[in-house]
């Protein structure tokens, strides 16, 4: 595959991100600017121009479905032998090296992983052995708490020397013995596979040596949006010459525009020091937007502007000003989707859209019953995006629980939830197994 034939319908900015090479990378890549193309190009680039080898990149997503669009984009590219790359969401990337290595960390390799709702039941019986009101203290509090100090790579111990309160020693000691009990089942919250991860190339340095001679290309998306586990898992997975290890290169996409993620404890820190970070660094501005019209570009970027502490950049179209933006005030929530209604018919009426064409978004999930309410109404067809997730179903649940308790016999939480699942009466099971009632 050419260089040309690589590069082309990139625009200069494009082209210039994907060809860089020899210092880390910044891509400040606006909503719309065509960052996955650019990060497949690359890729491409380093495989069949720059004679990298696929094993020796690592591509880091946010989400399965984007990692599994940039495993399809680049194959498309190059071939089956990208396949040997790993382009994976930060989790899985952190279980693959677990897998291998978790017996470092007094882990076993076919450790269980535990989800949200896994986590919940586990605090649930740690409050209960720990004497806490679920009336008092909510158990998601603690799991929140917990979940923001593993994402800051604070242990138990770290966090109780910290604490400055009587509900933070609380939290404390419930996550003591949650840690604790996750350990005794050969466990890990998703939290952990990234801690861990970071722990297993903190202590032991020939892991670390091992990971850093294998990839000589790291590559995140949505770099915004990482937090301080992360970044510092990035940085080792990088590394630096104190070691003797050439580094890897670095590339980085994202915007900090479109941080969404504080709540989960996300930094835009650091992207906005990216440059602090690594000072021989470039940055690269895509700012040419394919998706929207100039109207809403304009509109876009008179809010952000509003944010002195961001890093400048205008995003602009060539697709032409499009429609005008309409502003309605509702004076109620019905009003509101009443005016949507209205709208919509108006649009399907005059043959400007099918109801197809439309999209309706809004905070929470809580505001949809009034949208459904009307639309039944005006007998408008809809359907809602999101419902259970098909891991999420209880049936599902059950059974994963079984398969995981096969792998893993120490998983009292798995056991748990399938001990009577069918129902069943078998008290002597039950005594087996040490369970109380």
């Amino acid at each position: 595959m050419s260089q040309e034939e690589i590069l082309e319908g990139l625009n200069q900015s494009q082209r210039e991100a994907v060809i860089h090479q020899g210092t880390p990378l910044l891509i400040v890549a606006g909503a719309g600017s065509g960052k996955t193309r650019v990060l497949t190009r690359r890729i491409a680039y380093l495989l069949e121009k720059r004679s990298v080898a696929p094993w020796e990149i690592l591509a880091i997503t946010f989400t399965n479905k984007a990692a599994g669009e940039m495993k399809e984009r680049v194959a498309e590219l190059v071939g089956p032998r990208s396949k040997n790359m790993w382009v994976a969401t930060f989790h899985s990337a952190c279980v693959r090296i677990l897998r291998n290595e978790a017996e470092h960390l007094g882990y076993s390799r076919q450790f269980t992983i535990y989800d949200s709702s896994d986590s919940l039941r586990l605090i649930t019986l740690v409050m209960k052995d720990l004497n806490l009101d679920s009336k008092r203290y909510a158990p998601r509090t603690f799991q929140a708490a917990i979940s923001k100090a593993k994402n800051e790579l604070m242990g138990p111990a770290d966090y109780r020397n910290v604490t400055s309160n009587y509900m933070e020693e609380v939290v404390a000691e419930v996550y003591a013995l949650y840690q604790k009990r996750l350990v005794d089942a050969n466990a890990m919250d998703f939290d952990d596979l990234i801690g861990k991860t970071v722990e297993l190339l903190q202590r032991f340095p020939q892991v670390r040596e091992r990971y850093r001679n294998r990839f000589k290309h790291v590559l995140v998306d949505e770099y915004q949006d990482t937090n301080h586990a992360q970044y510092i898992l990035v940085r080792y997975l990088v590394g630096d010459l104190s070691e003797g290890i050439l580094p890897a290169e670095l590339c980085v996409v994202g915007d900090a525009d479109q941080s969404i993620y504080a709540f989960r404890g996300a930094t835009i820190r650091n992207i906005m020091q990216f440059e602090e970070d690594y000072l021989d660094a470039r940055t690269i501005l895509l700012e040419q937007n394919y998706r929207s019209t100039q109207n809403i570009l304009t509109a876009a970027n008179a809010v952000i502007a509003q944010n002195s502490s961001r890093k400048e950049k205008k995003l602009w179209s060539d697709s032409g000003d499009g429609e005008k933006i309409t502003g309605y005030i509702a004076e109620s929530e019905h009003d509101e989707a009443q005016f949507v209604a209205d709208t919509l018919k108006s649009l399907a009426r005059e043959g400007k859209s099918k109801y197809g064409d439309s999209a309706i978004f809004y905070r929470t999930n809580a505001q949809s019953r009034v949208f459904e309410e009307i639309f039944l109404r005006e007998s408008i067809p809809y359907k809602v995006v999101g419902g259970v997730r098909f891991y999420e179903r209880r049936e599902v649940k059950d059974l994963l629980a079984y398969l995981r308790l096969l792998t893993n016999p120490n998983d009292e939480i798995s056991l748990r939830r399938i001990i009577n699942t069918p129902k069943i009466r078998n008290n002597a099971k039950r005594k087996y197994f040490g369970l109380k009632n």
